[in-house]
């Protein structure tokens, strides 16, 4: 830094303010201390200035990333964000597991990461315990994506309503036997989807089989199989609503195992949109999250819990949006004719 300093014509801590972005420095003293960094070939170490000032300027997000493409957008649009806010990501997969996800968590907070993004899964002690001790210690947490039963931030979509949403369309279309394909319970936002099922099945008087309540696991592949066996009992579901697109994926070649046609043999209509829906033949009517909302509003949290530690926990809840399309058997125009509300917004 003297180095830079020198050829630049500044001092060191002027150098530093560039580097660091703490003050406003000239345009011009900025442009001499910038040439100077390339003629020298400097690299801010950033580890030594972590020592110093006791942050990384690093966030961690600990998320199931490998296979749905509905991540991979949040995801994107995060480190987005973040950096334009002056942060480096850095991603750890949990696999959809609470082990891993405490694993992960460790290993991030051994980097000294400034913040954490978690997508948290329920029913592990140890792994809340440890959500629980880092946010009694103000370290700034948010949790997306899923509803949590713990007292910080949360940034998530609007589920119940949405499924209700999703039961009573199908419903308006004669359906009595209306399937769920459920996701795996150790997720808050499997559990409010299938109570966004059940309130409708009661409300509106539909079948109340257990058989119609399919485990899929969030697995497209157990999805697949489970649906193939429902098929194939004797009083199989006239219509489905499948609660996330991984699963759609395996409802849809269960279906074709069985020989059905969609819609003339059974409706489908899913939680969670994606790009392919429309490549699909029909067209998948789905309910679409906001993913570009649920990233801005998890790092303005994220950075607020930041600036202010003590702030009282605040919860975003983005609503969805249905996108009627043909798997669901119904025209569009008679659908949009009937005034059917195209965005489903959040209640709570």
């Amino acid at each position: 830094m003297a180095e830079v300093a020198r050829i630049a014509g500044v001092s060191t801590t002027t150098v530093s303010h560039v580097l660091n972005k703490t003050r406003n420095v000239a345009p011009e003293t900025e442009e001499l201390v910038r040439k100077a960094l390339e003629s020298t070939g400097y690299r801010h170490n950033l580890a030594a200035r972590a020592l110093a000032t006791q942050s990384t300027d690093t966030i961690g997000l600990a998320m199931s990333v490998v296979t749905n493409p509905y991540f991979a957008a949040l995801i994107r649009d995060i480190e987005r964000h973040l950096r334009r806010a002056g942060y480096t990501l850095i991603l750890a997969d949990t696999n959809d597991d609470p082990e891993v996800e405490l694993d992960v968590i460790n290993h991030l907070l051994a980097r000294r990461v400034s913040g954490l993004i978690v997508n948290p899964l329920e029913g592990n002690e140890e792994l809340t315990q440890c959500l629980r001790k880092l946010l009694d210690e103000e370290l700034p947490i948010i949790f997306l994506d899923r509803r949590s039963t713990l007292p910080g931030d949360q940034v998530y979509s609007e589920c119940v309503d949405s499924i209700h949403h999703l039961t009573a369309h199908l419903a308006t279309q004669g359906h009595r036997r209306i399937g769920y394909v459920s996701g795996a319970m150790r997720e808050m936002s499997a559990q409010d989807r299938l109570t966004g099922y059940r309130k409708a099945v009661a409300e509106l008087g539909l079948a109340t089989d257990p058989g119609l309540v399919i485990a899929g696991e969030s697995d497209e592949h157990v999805a697949e199989q489970r649906l193939v066996e429902h098929l194939a009992s004797d009083e199989p579901a006239t219509a489905l609503v499948v609660s996330n697109n991984q699963m759609t994926l395996g409802a849809m070649r269960a279906i074709r195992r069985a020989g059905l046609k969609v819609p003339r043999d059974i409706a489908v209509i899913c939680y969670d949109d994606f790009e392919w829906a429309d490549l699909f033949d029909p067209q998948i009517s789905a309910m679409a999250q906001d993913a570009a909302r649920l990233a801005s509003s998890a790092v303005e949290l994220l950075l607020a819990r930041i600036r202010q530690p003590d702030r009282p926990p605040q919860s975003v809840v983005v609503p969805a949006a249905f996108r009627h399309r043909d798997s669901c058997g119904c025209a569009r125009e008679k659908h949009q004719e009937h005034g059917k509300a195209d965005n489903v917004q959040a209640t709570r």
